[in-house]
């Protein structure tokens, strides 16, 4: 069974990104660039599929080598522990795990954080995958994910979408602010 929601994203808040610049230079940056995303779950046989769309009215899908310039960029983000907070992206005693799809890369990657600034990413598992093509000004990305077990534990994720043609990279992105439940 597949389970559809409209999610409602937030800007996250740009004085919690580590260091000093990014709080200063987009203290305005209060508005989320992708306020509405849609989120459609289905898990069989030990394999999640998640497929997640939003308005994108311009893809960027690649840097050009341009260092001011971002690529679109969406991922899923899971507790692994009972307490792990979402807004927070975990604490040293309360991490969390999720999968990172970018529009420059052919697969995803694995993440991990203990908190803001703290982001690890490696290779993601073989089973785990992310398509993801462009439409009509909405990106659709479908990630299929399988042995997560900290998704099949908690079932629980929240997301984030960052916008390249807006300038959004690490922090400056839109996401959901607390954990969505999954059915």
């Amino acid at each position: 069974m597949t389970t559809r929601t409209s999610l409602v994203l937030s800007a996250a808040p740009p004085a919690l990104s580590p260091g000093g610049y990014v709080a200063r230079a987009y203290a305005d940056h209060v508005t989320p660039t992708t306020a509405q995303a849609e989120l459609a779950t289905s898990s069989e046989a030990g394999t999640w599929t998640i497929a997640l769309s939003w308005h994108a009215p311009r893809a960027v899908r690649a840097l050009d080598g341009d260092p001011a310039r971002f690529v679109d960029a969406a991922a899923l983000l899971v507790p692994a522990t009972e307490a792990a907070q979402a807004m927070t992206m975990g604490t040293p005693a309360d991490p969390v795990e999720g999968v990172l799809w970018r529009a420059d890369a052919e697969r995803p990657l694995r993440i991990a954080a203990r908190g803001w600034g703290t982001v690890e990413r490696q290779a993601a598992p073989p089973q785990w995958t992310a398509e993801a093509r462009w439409k009509d000004g909405f990106w659709y990305v479908t990630f299929r994910l399988g042995g997560w077990t900290v998704l099949d534990r908690f079932r629980r994720l929240a997301v984030a979408v960052w916008q390249g043609a807006a300038r959004e990279r690490a922090g400056l992105k839109s996401v959901t602010p607390q954990w969505i439940r999954l059915s």
